[in-house]
């Protein structure tokens, strides 16, 4: 044992770098850690405020300090090189830096490969400098050397194309006679800017406005406007949240109108980087056939580096209320304009018809918004009065965020107003497809023209939908670890949300069923989108028959509707869940239906609704929403989901006449969606996929082609027969009878 000891201590004492070695990993250190702390720092202030140089000086100011202390405390107890020590605390401090908002695996990795370059640089470098070359200090600084490249060259270039597993077809649908809602209307315009006419930045809202507008008392739904922060905010603007300015870009067609109403609100961004004109394409594009649209300006209600002058927790806090409270006081001032015989506007907006566009937490604002239009008081201090009460016919949100305001520490609720969500799959900031929860919520009480419509995006980014945002969804240095190649083209992604946004309004604004049609099956318009759209959509009418939506109690054997029954046979797994997104729940339930068969000669597996006599049957669409969930049905060892799923729909009368089709006839249910977000799985962390559901849907009379003897007037049950897929797992939702066309 002592030889082996005397042994171990010659080798420890062999790999023991020489000083020399010690002090130019040091130094290797002490530049990198500096390099990339200077390097962080200009790319965060890059076109900021004053208050932001401030907000980082100060952070950065702290953080030196906390190096220095914490190496002077380690000297106290450990005889470490303390040049090597300081180097070593800083690189590692600018390194997480730099990498905060990764996965922990991330961090790791990137932090450990980082300094293991610079120790490997800085330590092959000075050992060749003073002991000459040798093998070990030449393969170090090679290896650091290749190191180096590796890291700057994946840092560098924006991502590379990865195979994702995505297989995706559009649905097998009729050709629905519209025109196509992404070409421009007849109609010419004007734009107009309009503000209180003091901005310390943009002529085109400060002393060369067109249009003067009033400013608004926010104070009593804002939180974080104080302190240093505030301060910050406050010099940059020239504004406090007692005095907000209405400020606008507007798209008003020519002639007297009177023209429905369509508000744009921009979410959170950097607020010197100003968000407003980058919805410019759909201003220009809704005024050209008939909207007055407008770009509302709420960039002094975002975010700043100079928020870093309050601390970790510095800016305003859950100020989505604040947003949508906004827009309604926007709705406000156009209708004094409107009522104002001496105003150019006078008479020219209807103000009974109008949609709220919003954008991430602007997403969430509309809804807001929504709701704050008919209360007669703030929920959070009933002081504070509304008397809005707008004609707001439908609410886009695009790629919203959810769950950031509670009013009376509750989800917003949502009710009797259209709503449509779009979000993209490579969204690299909202990451979970949030909006779905705010869809799962709305419910119709008194509104029967209503709808809810989702379009979930394969390919597209969170800010391709501004065009000032781009394919950057996060600020350098961050951005630089997503993996950008995979994302769609910015045209491409603007093009479906002007055919999607214009098929809303036509539908809400201007009540042509033929676009609600087209939103309630996009693939009868597929011809409208560009040839790299790919997409999944739901849809819900207020005038649907629920069938089930497993939303009513904990007995799986019950449907929605009075009379419904839910009975099954050779499930390996049956259960009714909430849904769950990424990084939260949907707050809508579904069920979960798995099915094994190892051999040929197994009885087949199915899934049955009984069906009660109603008086809906006839030509109405029968609908369900499904999905591909990758758990495995019961105790299957290495289960592995198909690519695909196919089933059959069987459709039974009273006089148990049957009538089949395949699910595949509109399409095979597929995958979910896996994106790959970053350069490197393991940078992200987290889930990369999600439930998203497809809506499919088959006119009762299609299974009468099928057997002509099906009394479709007197049906008794739906069931799935899971006869072609050997094994899988199913979700399904919204089992509904819609009517035709829907």
């Amino acid at each position: 044992m002592r030889k082996l000891m005397q042994w171990a201590k010659r080798w420890l004492a062999k790999l023991n770098p020489h000083p020399e070695t010690w002090r130019g990993m040091g130094r290797a250190l002490h530049y990198g850690g500096w390099l990339i702390l200077v390097a962080t720092g200009l790319t965060l202030m890059t076109g900021t405020s004053f208050g932001g140089w401030l907000g980082v000086t100060a952070i950065v100011g702290i953080m030196i300090a906390s190096v220095v202390g914490i190496w002077w405390a380690l000297g106290l107890i450990a005889k470490a090189r303390p040049g090597f020590r300081f180097g070593l605390l800083l690189a590692l401090t600018a390194t997480v830096i730099m990498v905060l908002g990764l996965g922990v695996a991330g961090v790791v990795l990137y932090v450990s490969f980082v300094l293991g370059v610079l120790l490997l640089l800085g330590g092959g470098y000075a050992s060749w400098r003073r002991l000459g070359w040798r093998w070990h200090n030449g393969t170090f600084l090679g290896l650091g050397a290749v190191g180096f490249v590796v890291l700057s060259g994946a840092f560098l270039v924006e991502g590379w194309q990865v195979e994702e597993d995505i297989h995706w077809q559009p649905m097998a649908s009729p050709v629905l006679a519209v025109p196509n809602p992404g070409e421009p209307g007849s109609h010419t315009s004007k734009s107009y800017f309009y503000g209180p006419g003091h901005d310390p930045h943009r002529d085109e809202f400060g002393e060369n406005v067109d249009l003067v507008s009033e400013s608004v008392d926010g104070s009593k739904l804002l939180d974080g406007w104080e302190g240093a922060a505030g301060w910050a905010r406050t010099r940059y603007w020239g504004v406090d949240a007692e005095n907000l300015p209405v400020r606008g870009r507007a798209r008003v067609p020519d002639g007297d109108g009177p023209y429905p109403i369509v508000l744009i609100v921009h979410g959170n961004h950097g607020m010197e980087d100003y968000s407003d004109d980058g919805y410019e394409y759909l201003t220009e594009h809704f005024a050209s056939r008939g909207f007055i649209a407008v770009s509302v300006d709420e960039n002094f209600l975002n975010s700043s580096l100079g928020d870093l002058l309050g601390g970790p927790n510095g800016g305003l806090e859950e100020e989505s209320d604040a947003r949508g409270w906004m827009l309604l006081q926007h709705l406000r001032q156009w209708r004094d304009w409107n009522e104002d015989a001496k105003h150019p506007f006078f008479g020219k907006v209807d103000l009974d018809r109008v949609v709220l566009i919003g954008h991430s937490r602007g997403g969430e604002a509309v809804s807001e918004a929504a709701v704050f239009n008919g209360l007669s008081a703030y929920p959070d201090d009933a002081t504070l009065k509304f008397d809005f009460n707008f004609g707001l016919r439908g609410v886009i949100a695009i790629a919203p965020v959810d769950h950031q305001y509670h009013p009376r520490d509750r989800d917003t609720p949502m009710n009797d107003v259209s709503y449509l969500v779009i979000h993209g799959s490579h969204d690299g900031d909202v990451t979970a497809y949030a909006g779905f929860a705010t869809y799962s919520r709305l419910k119709f009480d008194a509104c029967g023209a209503c709808f809810k419509a989702g379009f979930y995006l394969i390919g597209a980014n969170h800010g391709q939908f501004n065009t000032g945002w781009g394919r950057y969804d996060m600020p350098a240095p961050r951005i630089n670890f997503f993996n950008l190649e995979p994302i769609m083209n910015g045209d491409d992604q603007r093009a479906v949300a002007k055919v999607v946004f214009t098929a809303f309004l036509e539908a809400t604004l201007n009540d042509d069923v033929r676009y609600r049609r087209f939103l309630a099956a996009p693939e009868q318009g597929h011809r409208f989108f560009p040839a790299s759209a790919r997409y999944l959509s739901h849809f819900r009418d207020a005038t649907d028959v629920v069938l089930a939506d497993f939303e009513e109690d904990a007995d799986v054997a019950t449907g929605s509707n009075p009379g419904v029954s839910l009975t099954a046979d050779g499930l390996a797994l049956w259960k009714e869940f909430e849904v769950p997104l990424k990084w939260r729940d949907t707050d809508t339930a579904a069920a979960m239906l798995g099915w094994h068969s190892e051999e040929a000669e197994a009885p087949t597996a199915w899934y049955r609704l009984g069906l009660p006599a109603l008086e809906t049957y006839g030509t109405t669409t029968l609908a369900l929403s499904l999905a591909m969930s990758g758990v495995s049905p019961g105790d299957v060892d290495d289960y592995e989901p198909p690519e695909s799923v196919d089933f059959t729909l069987k459709l039974e009368d009273s006089q148990g006449v049957e009538a089949a089709l395949r699910l595949s006839s509109r399409r095979a249910l597929l995958p979910n969606v896996e994106p790959r977000l970053y350069k490197l799985k393991a940078l992200g962390g987290g889930e990369r996929s999600e439930l998203v559901f497809q809506r499919y849907r088959f006119a009762l009379e299609e299974w009468v082609t099928v057997e002509p003897a099906l009394d479709v007037a007197a049906l008794t049950s739906l069931t799935l027969l899971f006869d072609e897929t050997p094994s899988a797992t199913i979700v399904i939702d919204d089992v509904v009878l819609s009517n035709a066309g829907f």
